[in-house]
Order: structure tokens, then C-alpha cells, then sequence
């Protein structure tokens, strides 16, 4: 083989790779610099998915938002405060279970109330 290697063809994909210039070690870094790693994320807090998820059940599942909307909003307070001290991600969620489980607790008081002055009416 030669020493020194052919232009690379642009449309070939699968054609080697040119040889790093001279004094270079293979597998080494460019002159260029290397951009530095990206910062690790902070994961997003278990409380807040657990009100979101809860708060969207007792919206959508008849009857088991009775029990599910209190939940939410629990779970969602506690969540807010948690990431507030540790820097978590997931704030929108947590505020998210807390609107959906308070909408939740709203709904079924509401339809409690009418359950009651109906059967109140009706007798």
C-alpha cells in the first residue's frame, strides 16, 4: 500500500477514513478543542409524576377520583416543596397534579351535593 491515501469520495459512506496528519497519534483528539460535556440533569422528582398521574385519574375514572383527587393534590404539594430544596425538575408537573386533583375534588363535591339535594327533593 501506499503511504499516503486517495481524496475520499463524499458520496461513498463506507470509504476509509483518511489518515490523521503526521505526528498525531491515531484515536487522539484534533487541534480543534473538544466541547465540554453536557451537565447532568437533575431527575425529576417521583411525587410530582405521581400527582399528575393522580390528579388525571380522578378527572377521567368515574368515582375513584373521590379517593385519587385528595391524593393529587397531597402529592403535589409535597412535591413542590421538595424540588424547591432540591433543584429537581418536574415543577410543572407537580403544579399540574395539583390543579387536575383540587378540579377532581371540585367535581365530585359538587356532584355530592346535587346526589344529596336530589335524594333530599325526590323523597
Amino acid at each position: 500500500m501506499s503511504s499516503t491515501e486517495p481524496p475520499r469520495d463524499p458520496r461513498n459512506p463506507y470509504a476509509s477514513q483518511p489518515y490523521p496528519p503526521p505526528g498525531q497519534p491515531p484515536g487522539q483528539p484534533g487541534p480543534y478543542a473538544q466541547y465540554p460535556p453536557y451537565p447532568a440533569q437533575q431527575p425529576t422528582n417521583g411525587k410530582a409524576i405521581g400527582s399528575l398521574v393522580t390528579g388525571i385519574v380522578s378527572l377521567v375514572v368515574p368515582f375513584v377520583g373521590i379517593v385519587t383527587g385528595p391524593i393529587a393534590v397531597v402529592l403535589g404539594v409535597k412535591a413542590r416543596g421538595e424540588i424547591r430544596q432540591s433543584g429537581q425538575r418536574g415543577d410543572g408537573m407537580a403544579i399540574a397534579g395539583l390543579v387536575t386533583g383540587i378540579l377532581g375534588c371540585i367535581g365530585y363535591a359538587i356532584f355530592l351535593v346535587l346526589l344529596i339535594v336530589g335524594l333530599a327533593i325526590g323523597d
